[in-house]
C-alpha cells in the first residue's frame, strides 16, 4: 500500500528545485549546501516532473450494440422496442426507447459492481 502524500514535504522539494535552477550552483554544490543527498535530489525532481495519475474514469453509462437484423423463419415481424441483458442475469426489456439519461441510470443501478473472483 502506498503511503499517504505529505504535502509539505512536496512543497519544501518544489522550492528547493526551483532555488537550484534559478541559483546557479550546480547539483551536487546545491546538494551539499542544502545538506541533501544527489540521489534524492534526482528522485525528487523525476517525481514531480511526471504527470500527475488521474483518477480513473467512471465507465461509459451506454455502449454500442448490434441489432439482429434477421427477421423470424415464419416471416412474422420483430416485436418493437429492445431487450438489454445485463450481469447477473438480469433482462431488461423496453416496449419503447425510454429517455436516455433514465435508462442509463437504470442500467448503471441495476448492473451494480462486478463480483469479485474470491466471492465465489
Amino acid at each position: 500500500m502506498a503511503r499517504p502524500k505529505d504535502l509539505g514535504l512536496e512543497h519544501t522539494w518544489r522550492l528547493r528545485l526551483r532555488r537550484q535552477a534559478t541559483g546557479g550552483l550546480s547539483i551536487p554544490e546545491f546538494c551539499e549546501r542544502e545538506r541533501v543527498s544527489t540521489a534524492s535530489f534526482y528522485a525528487w525532481r523525476r517525481r514531480l516532473a511526471a504527470p500527475p495519475v488521474s483518477a480513473p474514469s467512471d465507465p461509459p453509462l451506454f455502449v454500442p450494440i448490434r441489432l439482429d437484423p434477421t427477421s423470424p423463419p415464419d416471416d412474422t415481424p420483430p416485436p418493437l422496442g429492445f431487450e438489454i441483458e445485463l450481469p447477473h442475469r438480469v433482462r431488461l426489456r423496453c416496449a419503447a426507447a425510454p429517455d436516455p439519461a433514465w435508462l442509463g441510470r437504470l442500467v448503471a443501478a441495476l448492473a451494480g459492481p462486478a463480483p469479485r473472483e474470491d466471492a465465489r
